[in-house]
């Protein structure tokens, strides 16, 4: 199932950010996001495109009041101001057309009825009350402007929020993924530091919109209450529950060691070397394949010699190219993503992501030009690193033990 998740710009002025995602089961992978200045008409054509059947907006799609507050941001006031979570008044005088109600009515012309969960949906949401019961917090996360708000600490706010988003990857409710090209596409996570002008602005729309798709897919499967109603407006909140796991390495059962694995990545790696004198191309090409096989290397599963130093396994099941090193890492769970790369690194295997498949054959017509030896450091990165996990967890394989 597609879903969509809509920060929706309150302004013709301002831009507005899209996070698109599947949903499949009980995990909901981020799959594309859109930043821009964006109407109404504009956006239903897209959502339409994409075959999107669930939207969830941040933004007031309903109103009937002339003045004053809608019901439902009383009601979340109620609930939520104790937290800074309150809502701005949403009525006629101030907003007569508001470009929210105008999406909202067009998507009730492509079938997207409010609050539903077995046809085409549309909800309203607000990041701030989500993001609280999301994570247990004790009051919203300061991650937006705000008046006499230094940048600084509005980055740390973001800074936070996309750690905070990248743990559900492990939540016992709805798993989130965010796919590698999308975090390094349209994100700079744990190095929100270089962000400066609008670029700041931007990644918080960004941020918001995966909060909303958040919680598209978490109405869908039933775990959102309800402030207000359809016909006075309402906003949908996440059900307070546990949507954290404080799982570890050592308790997933989603990976095996596979040591035999990472020494023959290794002895891919030491030929990268070894050719680099001889030819860049080659060299580079051997360094992407250490790397393909160190990130294989979580997804193998024993299947002959069990427990021998000669173990041997199972090749992974990889959707798509099985070559490409950010489809790779976007298979591993986040933990081990967490400790195998870095920020930098994950945009460099986003970079050469097809290098052992089109650098080959150097003398083709789009073979990639130059070298350097990015990969060969990054593939190293990795093989040390994965030796110190699989100490960490015990391994008494003499390859690892004895690795220096």
């Amino acid at each position: 199932m597609i879903l969509a998740g809509i920060d929706l710009a309150w302004t013709a002025k301002h831009p507005t950010g899209i996070a698109y995602g599947e949903l499949k089961g009980d995990v909901l992978t981020v799959t594309d996001m859109s930043h821009g200045v964006l109407f109404p008409d504009s956006i239903c054509e897209e959502i339409e495109r994409r075959r999107v059947e669930g939207v969830a907006i941040d933004a007031p799609t309903i109103i009937n009041n002339q003045t004053g507050m809608r019901e439902c941001e009383k009601a979340i006031g109620r609930a939520f101001g104790q937290k800074k979570a309150s809502c701005m008044p949403s009525n006629l005088e101030k907003y007569p057309n508001h470009p929210a109600v105008e999406l909202s009515q067009k998507l009730e012309t492509q079938r997207f009825q409010h609050l539903t969960t077995d046809k085409k949906f549309q909800v309203e949401c607000y990041p701030h009350p989500a993001i609280i019961n999301l994570f247990g917090l004790p009051e919203r996360l300061k991650y937006k402007k705000k008046k006499g708000m230094k940048v600084a600490d509005q980055v740390h706010g973001q800074r936070r929020l996309g750690w905070l988003l990248r743990s559900l990857e492990n939540s016992p409710v709805l798993c989130l993924k965010i796919a590698n090209y999308v975090q390094v596409e349209h994100f700079k996570f744990d190095r929100e530091h270089n962000l400066v002008g609008s670029e700041v602005k931007a990644h918080e729309d960004k941020l918001d919109a995966i909060v909303c798709l958040y919680v598209a897919a978490l109405h869908k499967i039933g775990h959102t209450t309800t402030f207000g109603s359809p016909g006075d407006g309402y906003i949908v909140v996440p059900k307070q529950q546990e949507y954290i796991s404080t799982r570890n390495l050592a308790e997933s059962d989603e990976w095996e060691m596979a040591p035999w694995a990472v020494e023959t990545a290794h002895k891919y790696y030491l030929a990268a070397i070894q050719t680099y004198p001889i030819c860049g191309n080659v060299s580079m090409t051997n360094a992407a394949l250490a790397a393909e096989i160190i990130l294989k290397s979580y997804l193998l599963r024993p299947s002959k010699n069990l427990g021998a130093l000669n173990q041997r396994y199972s090749r992974p099941k990889v959707s798509g190219d099985s070559h490409n090193l950010s489809n790779l890492l976007d298979m591993l769970p986040a933990e081990i993503q967490g400790k195998l790369v870095s920020s930098f690194e994950r945009e460099m295997l986003y970079k050469y992501r097809n290098y052992f498949k089109d650098g080959r054959y150097v003398y083709e017509t789009n073979a990639p030009s130059g070298y350097s030896q990015t990969l060969h450091l990054i593939a190293q990165n990795m093989i040390r690193r994965t030796v110190k996990i699989y100490l960490e967890l015990g391994s008494e394989d003499p390859w690892i033990v004895n690795f220096n």
